[in-house]
């Protein structure tokens, strides 16, 4: 199955996947080299979602925030595919590239339809998996027809944007802080901006295998989401976890 031109030379590793599973529909400026590491900067680079999923799960367990440590595995998850993506560059890693991509993207979705109160607790996980499902058979039918299917996590960050929006309208009292979401809405832009640059060669030095715009879209994304985070765990905050801060707020009072 190749619908696009295998990146892999006859001789290398990673050739017979690509040409079993496909190629992937698209070609970073890195170079893909002949090794088991087809592309080492944009593969080392997602270490940055490592290093954020602990991040997210300390700050999560720290504050009891159960409907939020959920993103600190599917953090993970997004860097270890996309680490082996374009550590083996064909169409089989790309297609679960995205779908870590999904686990994280569509729960802050699933969340600020929570918080619009369009679906229940009960109905987030079922809700999630149909989005995971039908967006993953969208990346193979637009893979077929020659569509990027990166659009897919654009339309989705369009979403977070949007839900985000009607929110802010019906929040009244405006007691909703936005510093954390549009802190980590400039990294993201930023990401993009530097993956664009390099899917359209506009920097691109095919032979840098420490720096690459892709890989440089892993790091500022990283941060980016690590940032955006904070945004949620204001709405998201365990009983216990409020409760402990409100008698410390007290105890510090009366110190005072």
């Amino acid at each position: 199955m190749s619908y696009y031109v295998n990146p892999h030379l006859h001789s290398c590793p990673w050739y017979p996947y690509a040409q079993q599973f496909g190629a992937p529909n698209v070609k970073w400026c890195e170079e893909t080299l002949c090794h088991w590491i087809s592309e080492p900067a944009n593969t080392y680079s997602n270490i940055a979602y490592f290093l954020a999923a602990i991040y997210i799960l300390w700050r999560a367990w720290k504050t009891g925030q159960a409907e939020l440590i959920y993103l600190a595995p599917a953090m993970f998850l997004m860097g270890a595919f996309s680490f082996i993506y374009h550590m083996s560059n064909n169409y089989l890693t790309q297609v679960f590239d995205f779908i870590g991509m999904f686990l994280f993207v569509y729960w802050l979705i699933i969340l600020n339809f929570r918080r619009l109160k369009w679906i229940s607790r009960e109905n987030q996980i079922p809700f999630m998996i149909a989005m995971c499902v039908i967006s993953t058979l969208m990346v193979h039918i637009m893979y077929m027809f020659h569509i990027k299917f990166q659009i897919i996590i654009l339309f989705a960050a369009l979403a977070i944007v949007g839900t985000e929006f009607l929110l802010y309208k019906k929040d009244r009292l405006k007691e909703t802080k936005y510093k954390a979401f549009f802190g980590g809405l400039i990294f993201i832009v930023l990401a993009q901006s530097a993956s664009l640059m390099d899917g359209m060669r506009l920097y691109c030095d095919p032979q840098n295998h420490w720096f690459q715009g892709h890989g440089l879209w892993h790091l500022l994304a990283a941060i980016g989401l690590s940032i955006v985070y904070h945004h949620w765990d204001q709405f998201f905050y365990s009983e216990k976890a409020q409760m402990k801060s409100e008698i410390d707020e007290i105890e510090t009072m009366l110190e005072v």
